[in-house]
């Protein structure tokens, strides 16, 4: 097992990786648990995250929990929300990196704290150095830029003929697989139908 790691002072536990939990080819029941955050307004100082389990493209469990908006406790919410049910799921979705506004998601720490894989995947790419000039103009510039950094390569893929790209981080998935995956499931949309689902849950959350 990794160190402990302090995470907005509570202690998460990071789990090496078991065999038994990587993926080695994206079948159609594949069980996925996909995140995604409620639209705020100017002046909201919370907003809520949907958790919506799938299997496949069903519909299993919705969760909600809340964060701060541009606060820095994405991360732990996430991880305490989903180790009860880690073992419900075996891929972990994130509809990017940012929610509520610049409180970012530590892709890195919830791969490693849930030992399950990552596919943080969005439809635009970020234009240039903008993020990292967005998070220079709200406190723990350190803290989100090392989170940034953490996410590693940016991937490009183009899941429906026709339609623009989409891109993505990986942590403990192989980016091929996860290009199947995000061909495979991008059912109505650009996006995975999970995620998708997601998207629209937060909406009336």
């Amino acid at each position: 097992m990794s160190p402990d790691r302090q995470l907005r002072g509570k202690t998460i536990l990071f789990l090496c990786c078991h065999d038994s939990n990587v993926i080695r080819s994206i079948k159609g029941g594949l069980q996925v648990l996909a995140i995604d955050d409620k639209l705020h307004q100017r002046g909201d100082k919370t907003t809520k995250l949907a958790f919506v389990l799938c299997q496949g493209t069903w519909l299993d469990k919705v969760l909600s929990a809340e964060i701060e908006v541009d606060g820095l406790d994405a991360t732990a919410v996430v991880i305490k929300t989903l180790l009860p049910i880690a073992q419900q799921f075996r891929l972990l979705l994130t509809h990017g990196i940012t929610t509520g506004g610049l409180n970012m998601v530590d892709i890195d720490a919830v791969h490693r704290a849930l030992d399950r894989p990552v596919i943080a995947v969005t439809e635009n790419r970020p234009e240039g150095g903008s993020l990292h000039e967005a998070i220079k103009h709200v406190p723990g510039e350190a803290e989100r830029r090392a989170i940034l950094d953490r996410a590693g390569e940016m991937h490009a893929f183009r899941p429906r003929a026709g339609e623009t790209e989409v891109y993505f981080y990986t942590k403990g998935i192989d980016v091929k697989l996860a290009s199947q995956y995000l061909k495979k499931f991008a059912v109505r949309s650009r996006l995975p139908e999970c995620l998708l689902m997601a998207h629209k849950i937060a909406t009336g959350l």
